[in-house]
């Protein structure tokens, strides 16, 4: 089996970023080894995808780093993470469908913030890629949940 692990954001001190998506955002912080070790990880809690706070491996490029989150409450997470005094590199724009803010972590990495409809987001978390053998392209129902 081959699972995507994480995806790494370089920062200047992988301690103090957990700490800021911990305050800012509620993401739960994982570290994989002793603790301090290199493997600080960060991720929203129950999800399973994390970012990988990466210092001192490669240098800091602030900048967009493509990664987005996704949101059924575009304006409940744009007044929580303003009110936590997150920067804003872009706001929502309402010309457009939903809306794409940016902000920046305190290394100047951008994330964006895309809202998508509440069904979309439930139907969406569980599912997966097809496998190499899967005839069919479309991502894969997760089981269904008995009650």
């Amino acid at each position: 089996m081959l699972a995507l692990a994480d995806v790494a954001v370089s920062v200047t001190n992988a301690q103090e970023s957990a700490r800021w998506w911990n305050e800012k955002l509620g993401f739960a912080v994982h570290t994989v080894g002793s603790a301090g070790g290199h493997a600080v990880m960060v991720a929203p809690p129950g999800d399973r995808f994390v970012l990988h706070l990466c210092e001192g491996i490669e240098p800091v490029e602030p900048g967009n780093t493509g990664i987005a989150f996704v949101t059924d409450d575009l304006a409940g997470w744009t007044q929580r993470l303003t009110a936590a005094g997150v920067k804003w590199v872009d706001l929502p724009n309402r010309r457009g469908p939903g809306g794409a803010p940016k902000f920046q972590d305190p290394d100047g990495n951008i994330f964006w913030l895309l809202e998508v409809p509440a069904e979309f987001l439930q139907r969406e978390v569980g599912r997966t890629a097809p496998t190499a053998k899967d005839e069919s392209a479309t991502l894969r129902q997760p089981p269904a949940r008995s009650h």
